[in-house]
């Protein structure tokens, strides 16, 4: 009785005959010309946008500026310049609607709060508003 052979048993000689599979090895990357084509208009798309983009930049900054003050909402629109502080000045605390607001005066919202814990502070904003008006 002869028995099979098994992989254990083989020669240390005839394991190192077996066909070993190999990577295969290229000559390097092979592209075709449109692929070439591509890759160059790729690479002068890139370079036209880096090389334009401060004169782009420039004109639509120019051309949003450019504005000014004419046109029908210029009367409304206050300038950096000329807008007023509320209660900067002393004059400016007369007038309807000119209450001067702290942090205190103000309810906190926070995120995760309960729907009660929410109509609580809606209440006491109330509260605080309404107390500030009749003063």
């Amino acid at each position: 009785m002869s028995e099979p052979a098994s992989d254990a048993n083989k020669p240390a000689a005839a394991a190192a005959d077996e066909v070993v599979p190999r990577l295969p090895r290229g000559r390097g990357m092979r592209l075709s010309r449109i692929e070439l084509f591509r890759i160059a208009g790729l690479a002068l798309v890139l370079v036209v946008l880096l090389v334009m983009q401060r004169p782009c930049a420039s004109a639509v900054s120019t051309f949003v500026t450019g504005f000014g003050d004419r046109g029908s909402a210029a009367a409304v629109m206050p300038r950096p310049d000329t807008l007023e502080v509320p209660g900067a000045t002393a004059g400016s605390a007369a007038g309807s609607g000119s209450a001067v607001l702290r942090e205190q005066d103000y309810e906190h919202l926070r995120p995760g709060m309960t729907e009660a814990e929410t109509k609580a502070a809606i209440e006491r904003a109330r509260r605080k508003a309404s107390g500030s008006a009749a003063q």
